[in-house]
């Protein structure tokens, strides 16, 4: 009987520490890592800010997080992969669900480092920045277009961020 009762009191905290690695944190880590606060673009073809005007009198669906092309591009929160892949306008992107109805997406990347179907850990690296897709204009610094929308309705990625 001591046997077990001691086997539990150090295996016990021992399984809640492996535990508390797996568990998520409640905000949502920058997905580019600045050394003093987020920078967001703002140049001759406009501003990145979260409902910045766009042509065709849409509005931005995210922010532009400036970076140099190939900066690492890291998961804001653990999730699945549910898009790893290019189309015309956002170029190469990766989208993640994280449950509760809740994405992110990454666009404009230059690399592709996860594939759809696949877990990532928050702070995992996903991607590359580039000029891919929209972002492809010699005028138009190099970015990470990075969107966070809840039951399909953009929200202001900002309000999300540490």
């Amino acid at each position: 009987m001591k046997r077990v009762l001691l086997f539990l009191l150090i295996a016990l905290p021992l399984f809640l520490l492996a535990g508390l690695y797996f568990l998520d944190k409640d905000y949502f880590l920058c997905p580019i890592e600045y050394k003093a606060g987020i920078v967001v673009r703002s140049d001759k073809r406009g501003s990145g800010l979260f409902g910045a005007e766009r042509s065709g009198m849409r509005l931005h669906q995210g922010i532009d997080l400036l970076a140099p092309v190939g900066r690492h591009v890291l998961a804001s929160r653990s999730g699945r992969v549910l898009a790893a892949t290019r189309n015309h306008g956002m170029g190469k992107y990766v989208i993640i669900g994280h449950g509760a109805k809740m994405i992110t997406i990454y666009g404009h990347l230059s690399e592709i480092y996860v594939s759809r179907g696949k877990f990532v850990r928050q702070g995992q690296l996903i991607g590359a920045v580039g000029k891919t897709g929209n972002a492809n204009y010699r005028d138009i610094q190099p970015h990470l277009h990075f969107e966070v929308r809840k039951n399909g309705v953009s929200q202001d990625p900002l309000e999300y961020l540490q």
